[in-house]
């Protein structure tokens, strides 16, 4: 019984090593069409643009994504805001009263030596 099953494990190991290396191929071939879709000859992306990019440059242009990602969260916390101050229609609460009025703003010395123009100012009042 033993001289059978060496023998079939012997059938079999050149067939396990073909389907691997059909795998693999069929693998690197997956990766290699994946990588002509996303990044078209002659064509640059951005990251082989940035990649190319000085180190100052580099560092500018993080910093310029990462305020545009602040500025993004400041305005999804201003609409979350506002959208909780709404009246909904199982609320008890009363509506927020808004109003506007228009203050005066005197001329203003910054710490930088510059002087700011006195000027009106329109600000919402909620109550």
């Amino acid at each position: 019984m033993r001289d059978t099953e060496t023998d079939t494990n012997s059938e079999n190991r050149p067939t396990m090593v073909l389907r691997q290396l059909a795998r693999l191929l069929l693998l690197g071939l997956v990766a290699s069409l994946s990588a002509c879709a996303v990044s078209p000859a002659g064509h640059g992306t951005a990251a082989d643009m940035f990649y190319k990019l000085n180190s100052n440059s580099k560092r500018q242009v993080a910093s310029d994504f990462y305020k545009m990602g602040v500025s993004d969260d400041v305005k999804n916390l201003y609409w979350a805001q506002r959208r909780m101050q709404e009246p909904c229609s199982d609320d008890e609460r009363p509506a927020l009263q808004r109003k506007y009025v228009t203050v005066w703003v005197p001329e203003q010395k910054q710490p930088d030596g510059t002087i700011t123009e006195g000027h009106y100012k329109t600000v919402e009042i909620v109550e």
